[in-house]
């Protein structure tokens, strides 16, 4: 296990937990933490905020079951400081598509997204559970990318634009961290010679003639 591993990705999922029962209890309050393109001035904490913000059950339980999974075998590699800086770099720079491309926003898939890019450099042949079938990290990305630019054409309530900067804020990272963490290279275990004197004498000394 990677040194200075805090289970960090656990933490932030808890933390949305927490967020999300808060803010169906006091739905006023909430509306304070939801980035709001045209009031960003005058919340500017809603850039990190609404990272921890979700509209709904469903919303909540595919983001966390992602930021466990994707966030814990990150962290695991790179260790808690560097996951850190992944986490709100990519989470930033959602924010700043979010900015650019929508309304109001909320949730953690911005960051989710640029943890599976920043694994998807580092670990490109990583087994994961995706769309609810094992395969290769590198492999999910690449479907979710496509999913996103077609939903980039197709307008809906998804934020597609804050996935595709936050993994690629990720996937940069992951450029920059994977020369201090490469995958382990496979070695070949050399086959044992065995000499004809050395076969001579075992067949001497075990070997029963009849």
């Amino acid at each position: 296990m990677q040194e200075g591993f805090h289970g960090l990705a656990l933490i932030f999922t808890g933390i949305c937990i927490l967020a999300f029962i808060l803010s169906s209890a006091f739905p006023d309050l909430s509306g304070q933490f939801i980035l709001v393109s045209d009031r960003v001035a005058e919340r500017p904490w809603t850039i990190v905020t609404h990272i921890f913000m979700h509209a709904d059950l469903r919303h909540l339980y595919f983001n966390m079951f992602a930021l466990a999974l994707f966030g814990s075998i990150l962290e695991k590699y790179i260790g808690s400081r560097k996951f850190l800086i992944v986490f709100f770099a990519t989470g930033l720079a959602s924010s700043a598509a979010d900015l650019l491309f929508y309304e109001a926003t909320l949730g953690a898939s911005g960051a989710v997204f640029g943890l599976l890019g920043c694994l998807t450099i580092i670990r490109p042949r990583q087994i994961v559970l995706a769309l609810g079938v094992p395969m290769y990290v590198m492999a999910a990305a690449v479907i979710w990318v496509l999913l996103d630019l077609t939903g980039m054409f197709y307008p809906d309530n998804v934020a597609h634009a804050a996935h595709l900067f936050g993994m690629g804020c990720g996937m940069a990272i992951g450029a920059v961290l994977r020369g201090k963490h490469k995958e382990p290279a496979k070695t070949k275990v050399k086959e044992a010679e065995i000499s004809d004197k050395e076969l001579d004498d075992w067949e001497e000394k075990y070997m029963k003639r009849h």
